[in-house]
């Protein structure tokens, strides 16, 4: 069984969720090294304020994260963005990563944003989630964007 929850509840997991994010993305920033990443990764350990990561979890591994951010490179000038999806290779098509970027989308829901943003290597499956192309590129992947739905009242 996956279990899905915020980092900041479940902090043990960061090293290696950072580890994958640096081994997937590091090449962006040549300088940061394994432990600036998990610094700024341990950084979204928020519960109700963006940054905010969020990890799925097997049988006390890791096996997937995904983040809401306030932006993604500090040249962005519209957010919060859907950062840092990974799940790896032996667990894609099992719907993490689905469950993640929902768990994303309804964080920045409840927080009041009205649309969220990302880029995509593979936009097609975010098509699917709802996610429509822009006419922006970044890091050479197409930009896209999600109208969120408005938060359920809270009782």
């Amino acid at each position: 069984m996956t279990n899905f929850e915020k980092l900041a509840l479940a902090p043990e997991f960061a090293p290696e969720c950072a580890s994958w994010l640096y081994i997937e993305w590091g090449y962006r920033n040549p300088a940061a090294t394994l432990a600036d990443v998990t610094q700024r990764f341990l950084a979204r350990a928020n519960v109700d304020k963006v940054p905010i990561a969020f990890v799925a979890h097997q049988g006390g591994k890791p096996v997937g994260t995904a983040s809401l951010v306030a932006k993604e490179d500090l040249s962005d000038t519209y957010g919060p963005w859907v950062a840092s999806v990974f799940v790896p290779e032996g667990y894609r098509g099992m719907g993490i990563a689905r469950q993640l970027i929902k768990m994303a989308e309804s964080e920045a829901a409840n927080l009041g944003f009205p649309k969220v943003w990302l880029s995509a290597a593979v936009p097609m499956m975010y098509e699917k989630l709802g996610y429509q192309l822009t006419d922006q590129v970044k890091h050479g992947e197409p930009v896209m964007v999600k109208r969120l739905s408005s938060p359920k009242p809270r009782d």
